[in-house]
C-alpha cells in the first residue's frame, strides 16, 4: 500500500517494492500530483511496473517504449482488432519517429506528427491514432520518463470526414420515426428489426447484440448484461468483451423489456440460448442487418445510417437530454470518459455553448437587478 501525503507541491506518494532482479526491498517516491486520487493511481501503476521489471531508462527510444508498453498493458487484453490497430499505430510511429529518444518527444514534436499524419487523412483517422499513441505518451509522462505531457491540448488535424457530424446519428424526432416504422407489422421472423430496436434503446455494438443470450436479460430487474461479443469480422466465434469496462450491466426501459418478453415467448422454443438468430438458426450477418436498417430509414423518411451509427444516436440523444457523461460512458462500455469526450466532442462543444448562454441569461438577471434606465 502506498504512503500518501499532502505537501506544498501537491500530493506525494512513497511505495515499497521488491526488485525483480535482486529480490531486495526498495522504495520510490514522487510528488507534484494535483489530487490524492491521481497520486494513488500513479503509485499503483509504478509499483506494478517496477515489480515486473519495467524500470525504463530515460534514454530509451520512443518506439522501444511504445512496443514494451503495448506488450505489457494492452496486447491480448482487448479484441483482436484492437491488437491490430495498436500494432499498426506502432509501425506508423516507427516510420515517422525512427529511433528518436522518448525524452525528446515534446508537445511541438508530437503536434508536428499529428499535422503531418493528417495530410490526406480524415480527422476521425487522426483522432483514432492519437488515442493509441497519446495514451502511451501520457503514461510515459506519469512514469517520469518525460518532463511534460506532449499530448496536452494538442490539435487533431485532418480533412473533414465524408459525412457531416450531424449525419453520424439520428436526432430525437428521427429516432422516434424509425422506432415507429420498425414496429409496424412486426413479426418474430424479422430478427434484424428487433436488433435495430435494441441498439437504438441501449447503444450496444453489433458484436455485443449478436452475443446476447436470454440469461443476460433480467426481466424483473429491467437490466441487460454484456458478457460476450461475437467476432463477425474474422473468427466467427464468441469472445470476451472488448475491455473490462465493456463487460457491463445496463438499465432497460419498460417498453424494451415488454417487447423482449413477447419476443422470447415467440422464439425461445426454436432458439433457447441466443436471442437473435435467423430462420436457419445462424447468427444474423452485419450486412443483413444494415440492409434492413437502410430500408427502414427510407420508409421512415429519415437519413440513412449504418448500424454502428445507432450507437452514436443513442449517445447523442442522452447527451442532448442532459444525462451525465460519466453515466453514458459506463453505459456504452468505454474504457474511460476520455474516449467518450473524444468521440462526442462536437456535441459537448455545442452543449457548452448552450450552457454558456444560460449562464449569461441567469447572471444578467442578477447583475441587472436594481438598475434603472
Amino acid at each position: 500500500m502506498a504512503f500518501l501525503k499532502k505537501v506544498k507541491s501537491g500530493w506525494k506518494y512513497r511505495i515499497s517494492y521488491k526488485d525483480p532482479m535482486t529480490q531486495e526491498l526498495k522504495q520510490k517516491s514522487k510528488s507534484g500530483f494535483a489530487t490524492k486520487k491521481e497520486a494513488q493511481l500513479h503509485a499503483a501503476k509504478t509499483k506494478e511496473k517496477l515489480e515486473q521489471g519495467l524500470n525504463f531508462s530515460k534514454d530509451i527510444s520512443f518506439i522501444d517504449y511504445f512496443e514494451e508498453w503495448y506488450k505489457t498493458y494492452k496486447k491480448d487484453k482487448f479484441s483482436p482488432s484492437y491488437n491490430k490497430d495498436v500494432e499498426t499505430a506502432i509501425e506508423q510511429a516507427r516510420d515517422y519517429f525512427g529511433q528518436m529518444k522518448l525524452k525528446n518527444i515534446t508537445k511541438h514534436v508530437y503536434q508536428k506528427f499529428l499535422n503531418d499524419f493528417g495530410q490526406g487523412r480524415t480527422t476521425s483517422t487522426v483522432k483514432k491514432k492519437h488515442v493509441f499513441i497519446g495514451e502511451c505518451l501520457t503514461d510515459a509522462f506519469h512514469e517520469g520518463l518525460i518532463p511534460k505531457d506532449p499530448t496536452y491540448k494538442v490539435t487533431i488535424t485532418g480533412t473533414k470526414d465524408r459525412y457531416e457530424e450531424a449525419d453520424m446519428y439520428l436526432n430525437y424526432n428521427e429516432a422516434i420515426k424509425l422506432s415507429e416504422q420498425l414496429k409496424q407489422n412486426l413479426k418474430p421472423t424479422y430478427t434484424s428489426r428487433y436488433m435495430i430496436l435494441l441498439a437504438l434503446a441501449t447503444g450496444l455494438r453489433f458484436s455485443e447484440i449478436v452475443g446476447l443470450a436470454w440469461d443476460d436479460i433480467d426481466f424483473e430487474g429491467h437490466t441487460l448484461s454484456v458478457n460476450r461479443m461475437f467476432d463477425y469480422r474474422t473468427s466467427q466465434k464468441f469472445q470476451k468483451p472488448k475491455s473490462e469496462k465493456s463487460k457491463r450491466t445496463i438499465a432497460l426501459d419498460k417498453a424494451t423489456v415488454a417487447w423482449l418478453k413477447r419476443y422470447k415467448l415467440q422464439v425461445q422454443k426454436d432458439y433457447p440460448q441466443y436471442i437473435f438468430m435467423d430462420k436457419f438458426g445462424q447468427h444474423v450477418s452485419n450486412s443483413g442487418v444494415n440492409k434492413a436498417l437502410k430500408k427502414a430509414c427510407s420508409k421512415a423518411g429519415v437519413k440513412e445510417i449504418t448500424f454502428h451509427k445507432l450507437r452514436h444516436t443513442h449517445c447523442s440523444i442522452l447527451l442532448y437530454k442532459g444525462i451525465n457523461i460519466k453515466y453514458i460512458s459506463k453505459r456504452l462500455g468505454h474504457s474511460s470518459t476520455q474516449i467518450t469526450y473524444e468521440v462526442y466532442g462536437h456535441i459537448l462543444d455545442e452543449l457548452d455553448q448552450q450552457e454558456a448562454q444560460r449562464v449569461d441569461d441567469i447572471m444578467a438577471e442578477i447583475t441587472s437587478a436594481g438598475v434603472h434606465n
